[in-house]
């Protein structure tokens, strides 16, 4: 009888513990992302996102979005050649959505593209900038309690066309002659982990 009730108590504790750690809640956490690929790139990208989660319902969590790249060279004449860096920043808010074995957030964004631009022979580089929105969501496989690996898509649609060759036009001529307009609208996939505590 005594080994029952012992049994029992075991048990009990067992079940009382699993329980405690099943309830302790996930109170504060980050997600980090690196830029795998952005549609309008014409190369390497650099950058990712970043993010703060929390448990508390219906309130969102909040993120950090940039992504950096260099434009094609643009040829002038002969020996003068346009070259542009790209940033596209932006300040979002997401839901992580609770499903059965995968875990998917949703989030939207606010922010800018910004592009600075140089021409052979002068060193300041001047900046055109234009507003942008993001929309995104990730998916992620959680691996025990407190990490995810996740895959996000980031859609991001820039205001209007970008011409990087603006402020040059003034000081050469030949660059009017160059098609330097562009859209910086496109599609952006990250890869990341989260971290919850």
């Amino acid at each position: 009888m005594k080994l029952i009730v012992k049994i029992n108590l075991i048990v009990a504790l067992l079940f009382i513990g699993a329980g405690v750690g099943t309830a302790q809640a996930q109170f504060f956490g980050f997600s980090v992302d690196t830029a795998v690929d952005y549609t309008v790139a014409p190369g390497k990208v650099t950058g990712g996102t970043i993010g703060i989660i929390h448990p508390i319902g219906f309130v969102p969590n909040f993120g950090y979005t940039q992504v950096k790249f260099m434009e094609e060279a643009a040829d002038i004449s002969s020996n003068v050649q346009l070259n542009s860096d790209v940033t596209i920043t932006s300040y979002n808010v997401f839901f992580n959505i609770p499903f059965p074995v995968v875990a998917v957030s949703l989030g939207a964004g606010l922010g800018e593209a910004k592009v600075e631009s140089t021409l052979t022979g002068y060193g300041n580089k001047p900046s055109v900038s234009k507003p942008l929105v993001e929309g995104f969501t990730r998916v992620g496989l959680p691996f025990w309690n407190f990490i995810e690996f996740h895959l996000g898509i980031h859609a991001i649609k820039v205001s209007s066309k970008i011409d990087r060759g603006k402020a040059w036009s003034s000081i050469d001529a030949n660059v009017d002659s160059v098609d330097t307009d562009k859209d910086y609208t496109g599609t952006l996939t990250t890869v990341g982990l989260q971290f919850a505590f």
